[in-house]
């Protein structure tokens, strides 16, 4: 008897059974070798993680020298405003830091402890002349990393020397010319083309600025004199929103010009002089003048009405109250334009031959600076000296050497 044979279905259904094992198969294999491919590349894996590269836990970079420093001293209490980020001569970098002695005094202890504990070695150099006293820090890391730090100390006045009246300048010789650069305290680039100009100007700085101290202090270490941009009201009341908060108002009391006028001097240092910013309202009224004007003479300066009004009666005023005193004659820049300025600093040459001195007032547009960068000669051609604001004043005629205008 012959054994029964399977029928059609059966082997389909066999054959179905096969070719799907297989198929499981290939799948598993495939998601075993993704698994493995995905292991030996660092991703996330399942079944091979174990082979997975080790990672190394993430490292911050290591500050630089300079942040490294900088945080030091913002945890020792120095503020950010009285730090200035310079290079020094060889092209490294330097910190330039305006602090009074007592304030330098208290802390340089503090700072010399948490510099030595993140690493770094410090030498100390203390110089000193008749306005200042310099700390010279040299701060150095590991290898050749080093920074320089400058703290800049003023000395008060001597005490013989306080409320003493100012002692004026000797005449200069010949004719002569000064030039005051107003709105100083924005732009360092600005300082930096001036003091390239190399001859004597005289910079005025407003007491709103950003850059107002580090402005005032390179300049003075420069050799170039500083004044206050003193701002003041306008008739025309377009004031600089900036400037409001600084502002001599005409409605404001005795004791409250005062106190502005010295909170502005705060914060421009080794101000000679000042001079007024806007201010065609105040400038015509003795009731705000005299007592900004007798605040000056306390601090032993000297006073330059920028004449931004016919009307003024600064000048007069402050030759009455003994104030050494000059007037602006020419405007360097009222339309700006290199042309249009080279034709004032003609203007203001040929003024100075005329009356044996006189005042010009410009302020920091490149246009303005190229024009003095490329007529410096012109000085020399005309034969007229440049000299500071300061040895241009009148002094008061109860004054034996008096020069009035």
């Amino acid at each position: 008897m012959k054994p029964d044979s399977a029928s059609p279905g059966q082997r389909r259904s066999e054959y179905s059974s096969g070719l799907y094992a297989v198929f499981v198969l290939l799948a598993l294999v495939a998601c075993l070798g993704l698994d493995f491919l995905a292991a030996r590349k660092g991703e996330p894996a399942y079944v091979f993680g174990f082979l997975s590269p080790k990672k190394e836990p993430h490292r911050p970079a290591p500050l630089s020298l300079t942040d490294a420093v900088l945080d030091e001293l913002d945890q020792s209490g120095v503020p950010a405003e009285r730090i200035h980020k310079l290079r020094d001569e060889t092209g490294a970098p330097r910190l330039d830091i305006s602090l009074s002695e007592e304030s330098y005094e208290k802390i340089q202890g503090q700072i010399a402890g948490r510099l030595k504990k993140a690493h770094l070695s410090v030498e100390i150099e203390k110089k000193e002349d008749t306005e200042k006293t310099i700390y010279l820090w040299q701060v150095a890391r590991t290898g050749r990393d080093r920074l320089s730090i400058a703290f800049f100390c003023p000395r008060p006045p001597a005490a013989e020397t306080a409320g003493k009246a100012p002692s004026p300048p000797p005449p200069p010789a010949g004719d002569t010319a000064a030039i005051i650069i107003d709105d100083m305290g924005n732009s360092l680039e600005a300082l930096n083309e001036i003091l390239a100009l190399n001859i004597p100007l005289t910079i005025s700085v407003l007491p709103f600025s950003p850059y107002a101290q580090e402005t005032a202090r390179i300049a003075h270490e420069h050799g170039l004199e500083v004044m206050l941009h003193l701002p003041g009201e306008s008739l025309n009341n377009t004031e600089d929103y900036a400037a409001e908060e600084w502002m001599i108002r005409s409605e404001m009391s005795e004791n409250e010009i005062r106190d502005l006028v010295k909170k502005s001097l705060e914060t421009v240092p080794y101000a000679s002089g000042v001079n007024n910013h806007m201010g065609s309202r105040i400038t015509q009224q003795e009731s705000v003048m005299r007592p900004l004007l007798e605040t000056i003479g306390e601090h032993r300066l000297f006073f330059v009405d920028s004449r931004t009004t016919d009307r003024s009666i600064a000048y007069d005023l402050a030759m009455e109250m003994g104030i050494p005193v000059a007037r602006r004659h020419v405007f360097l820049d009222s339309t700006v334009g290199r042309d249009f300025s080279r034709q004032k600093i003609v203007e203001l040459l040929r003024l100075s031959q005329t009356k044996g001195k006189a005042v010009a007032i410009g302020h920091p547009f490149p246009e303005t600076l190229r024009a003095l960068r490329e007529n410096v000669e012109l000085f020399e051609k005309f034969e007229v000296r440049p000299v500071f604001a300061s040895q241009m004043v009148s002094i008061p005629a109860s004054d034996s050497n008096s020069r009035r205008e």
